[in-house]
């Protein structure tokens, strides 16, 4: 950042400058009216463009003096890098240790080799040993070779024989699998059984809980048949009851009548009002109040 703030500030001096020189150049032109005698030697082209051409030159110095700086600290801050690398990089004493531990490596592996050479030796030693056993294994394997060839014969004729007796084996074995196949199918009959019989036991099962169901339901007509006979008993006796009752107030209203027709009878004819006869609606009964029609209805109502 600071690098940057000095080349816009060097930037702006140079500008500044250039500013300067051309204004100051255009006003010693226009300034000086009456040249002088010394003038009159110079030419036109450097009265004219001299001032420019100067601060052309002393733009293009700045922005050299400029660049120079630039890069110089752009030096600066490589070195400051290169600088810090330095003292990044690894130190005598760590190089030392890493030196010293190499070398010691390299003497393991001097020490190492003494010991590879004493495998060589002990690997050509097996080898020759795994030769030497090679040729025992192949002459081991002719004779077995041999013995086999022999032992095959033997087993090719003993097969034969195992062959004619396998036929008659299997002649056997065929009648053995007709036998079987018929016990396939008894067996299967056997598993029908065995379905039926437990077909039998469900149906049995079921019997059994029918039979307990009929059994109460029956129960629950004949409890039903004594409740209706219990009703139809005490039904009779009420309506012999009723009827006792209607005996009793018919008897109490002949009793009236004939306690009305002879009071009439004893009354004199002439001078007093003739008193009509009662209704059978105004008579009441001995018992209570009320009709013997509405006492029946009533006894059938609380039934």
């Amino acid at each position: 950042m600071l690098q940057k703030r000095t080349d816009d500030d060097d930037i702006d001096r140079t500008g500044e400058l250039a500013a300067y020189e051309t204004t100051r150049s255009a006003t010693e032109s226009s300034g000086k009216a009456d040249p002088k005698k010394d003038e009159e030697h110079v030419s036109i082209f450097w009265r004219l463009f001299g001032g420019t051409i100067l601060s052309i030159v002393a733009l293009v110095t700045i922005t050299l003096y400029n660049n120079m700086s630039s890069s110089i600290s752009d030096l600066r801050a490589d070195l400051s890098r290169e600088r810090e690398a330095r003292a990044e990089l690894v130190k005598k004493d760590e190089y030392t240790s890493r030196v010293n531990a190499v070398y010691e490596r390299m003497r393991g592996i001097d020490t190492v080799k003494v010991e590879l050479e004493g495998l060589k030796e002990k690997v050509s030693t097996n080898a020759a040993a795994v030769d030497a056993a090679k040729r025992d294994t192949a002459q081991a394997v002719e004779g077995v070779k041999k013995d086999s060839a022999a032992a095959i014969d033997g087993v090719k004729k003993d097969a034969a024989l195992l062959g004619e007796s396998i036929k008659k084996d299997a002649a056997c074995v065929e009648v053995l699998k007709e036998r079987v196949t018929l016990l396939e199918a008894i067996k299967k009959d056997v598993a029908g059984l065995d379905a039926i019989k437990e077909r039998l036991a469900s149906a049995t099962a079921d019997l059994k809980t029918t039979r307990d169901e009929v059994s109460k339901l029956t129960a629950d007509v004949e409890r039903n048949k004594t409740y209706d006979i219990e009703r139809k008993n005490t039904r009779d006796t009420q309506y012999k009851q009723i009827d006792e009752t209607l005996k009793e107030l018919q008897k109490g209203l002949q009793a009236c009548r004939e306690k009305l027709a002879r009071m009439e009878g004893s009354q004199p004819k002439s001078g007093d009002t003739p008193t009509g006869r009662p209704s059978s609606s105004d008579v009441k009964p001995a018992g209570g109040s009320g009709s013997p029609k509405s006492s029946a209805e009533g006894a059938n109502g609380k039934e």
